[in-house]
């Protein structure tokens, strides 16, 4: 069964591929998960206006998120509930179709590989609804060649899936590349952190001569992202979906200051014949 929006897209004839934060698509052969940008972004910020009623009466300042209210310390969890009741009829009055295709299935055409980071959710930032996008997070979004959670990830999405589109997404402001910039010794996080700090050590004398570190830090979110893409690339069911059934993959960073994406341009991966396993 199609997603809802695929149903829509058939119907009015829409061909749309994945665009990037121009509007520009990116592949330009209708592969993306294309969606109608408005009426999502509607559903989205209009689920769970209102606040529950069992909130505490002296949280009353002033909301920053337009119509929809945080969720705050002084909130009960059952509040989640009560949004969520909000959110899924809402959802489901806008598209009756949705819940009910992804009870049996799911055709995702997007596995995003992100940072856990609470400012960057996949699904919101790219305007798209609950099926559209296989999801990995994790600190930095890194890609280790030894990390049997993500490998795992990316053979479902990529065997199983039969997605579309792998995109590797890395966001300004994000703690672990700052804490990767850093000397101090932080524990059991500094093995983890070890991946993006061989990314630093690649680019040591770039990176020294910026002079701003939080540019600097900057510069490493993009350059550990273009890392961790060709962490994709390396990977043989990656390499064989690219030659057999044109598999693309990105390298994206989000700002957490604007809320857009922005594509990165990835220098091609000479290399990539090594990983070519027959």
């Amino acid at each position: 069964m199609l997603h809802p929006l695929q149903h829509r897209q058939q119907k009015n004839g829409l061909t749309n591929g994945l665009t990037n934060g121009n509007g520009k698509s990116i592949n330009g052969n209708g592969n993306g998960a294309g969606s109608e940008s408005a009426p999502v972004m509607e559903a989205q910020t209009n689920g769970a206006s209102t606040s529950p009623s069992n909130r505490t009466s002296g949280a009353s300042t002033p909301s920053k998120r337009g119509t929809k209210s945080p969720f705050t310390h002084e909130d009960p969890i059952e509040a989640l509930l009560t949004r969520n009741e909000h959110w899924s009829s809402h959802i489901s009055q806008k598209y009756p179709e949705l819940f009910p295709s992804l009870a049996s299935t799911q055709k995702p055409q997007i596995l995003w590989f992100g940072c856990s980071d609470s400012r960057v959710p996949e699904t919101t930032i790219l305007n798209l609804l609950p099926g559209e996008v296989f999801v990995h997070r994790n600190i930095a979004n890194c890609l280790p060649p030894n990390d049997l959670s993500s490998l795992s990830v990316l053979q479902y999405a990529v065997e199983v899936l039969q997605v579309k589109h792998i995109i590797v997404c890395g966001h300004y402001g994000c703690g672990g590349v700052a804490a990767a910039c850093s000397q101090k010794k932080l524990g059991l996080i500094d093995v983890w952190l070890k991946n993006i700090r061989d990314v630093r050590s690649r680019h040591l004398k770039e990176l020294e001569a910026i002079e701003d570190p939080e540019q600097r830090i900057r510069r490493l979110v993009e350059l550990n992202t273009k890392a961790q893409v060709h962490s994709v690339l390396h990977n043989s069911n990656v390499i064989d979906a690219i030659r057999e059934r044109g598999l693309k993959v990105h390298g994206f960073v989000y700002d957490v200051a604007n809320g857009k994406i922005r594509r990165l341009e990835v220098p091609d991966d000479h290399a990539m014949g090594v990983f070519d396993l027959k």
